[in-house]
């Protein structure tokens, strides 16, 4: 018989030594309106208190469930584990120390369509909770479609912010430890039925010195410019393998593009990498750090020639 409820959304949230922002968070989820709900909780090995905030929660609203890791899984690992461990067709991974807006999940659901994911934009707050005044959208260009390789030069998903579908989560698991689990999400899901963006800041988003994600630390706290590189290019590499790896590389586009990336870091020269941008530039568009990487990488083979080359007539 049809029936007019809404869909069960389920909650993921990762939990480690979060006790000082969680009460508020879960707050913030038990008080969305327009959908049904479950918050699954996992403790990643608190030593701070949080599984007691977890318990007290749990024993006095039936929506709440938590289950303690049975040792620490680390970020990924944990989040996984919460989203496996949900019921509903719509899940929504949490961090412990942000702060929903009541429509949140609603809008998401509303929007969603047939996508496989949608997320929206979030303002910025400090660990005291004091607006910044900014969006991360003043920082990120807000991508979706259906474009994975977009999605690898550049993501602007961030889990806290996104909705998605189970069968995306059960058909791409398990996810890899050394990437951001949304990260991965965010390519696969344009990779199947497509990402879309909700241009409404539906979370207060902490930015803090204990913040996980590079995106939520603290104002100040820069990397160094050759570290940001490194890893910048590293990123892309494994990102580009586990999308190569996958049954949503039918054409070799990922594979070719990722032999071509190692081929350059690795000093066999740049030409493929630039040839396989200038092929994909569709798929990239505005996403003139391919170039600018390239370009470095290709500078730094010439300098290297043409340091041997000095070395070999002083010989």
């Amino acid at each position: 018989m049809p029936t007019n409820d809404p869909p069960l959304i389920s909650v993921a949230l990762s939990v480690y030594n979060g006790r000082p922002f969680l009460p508020e968070q879960l707050d913030s989820v038990l008080a969305q309106r327009g959908v049904s709900l479950e918050i699954v909780a996992v403790d990643d090995g608190s030593a701070d208190g949080s599984l007691a905030v977890l318990e007290d929660y749990a024993r006095r609203d039936p929506r709440v469930r938590f289950h303690p890791n049975p040792h620490n899984l680390g970020p990924t690992r944990s989040f996984e584990r919460a989203m496996a461990l949900c019921r509903g067709e719509f899940l929504a991974p949490c961090d412990q120390d942000d702060v929903w807006l009541p429509d949140k999940l609603a809008v998401l659901h509303a929007a969603i369509g047939g996508h496989d994911l949608a997320y929206c934009d979030s303002e910025y707050i400090d660990g005291d909770g004091r607006c910044a005044g900014r969006r991360i959208s003043d920082d990120l260009q807000m991508l979706e479609g259906d474009q994975p390789l977009r999605f690898v030069m550049h993501n602007s998903v961030s889990g806290h912010a996104m909705l998605l579908r189970r069968s995306l989560f059960e058909q791409v698991r398990p996810l890899p430890t050394a990437l951001y689990y949304d990260w991965t999400l965010a390519m696969f899901a344009a990779a199947r039925a497509g990402v879309v963006y909700v241009d409404r800041p539906l979370v207060r988003f902490r930015r803090h010195g204990q913040a996980f994600s590079s995106l939520g630390k603290a104002a100040g706290q820069a990397t160094r410019r050759s570290d940001r590189y490194r890893r910048w290019i590293g990123d892309r590499q494994a990102l580009l393998g586990v999308l190569a790896a996958s049954r949503f590389d039918t054409d070799g586009r990922a594979r070719r593009l990722a032999e071509a990336l190692t081929a350059a870091v690795d000093g066999e020269g740049c030409g493929g990498l630039l040839r396989g941008i200038w092929h994909e530039r569709a798929a990239l568009a505005q996403h003139e750090a391919a170039w600018r990487v390239a370009l470095r990488l290709q500078l730094r083979l010439l300098r290297k020639l043409h340091r041997a080359r000095l070395e070999a007539r002083t010989a």
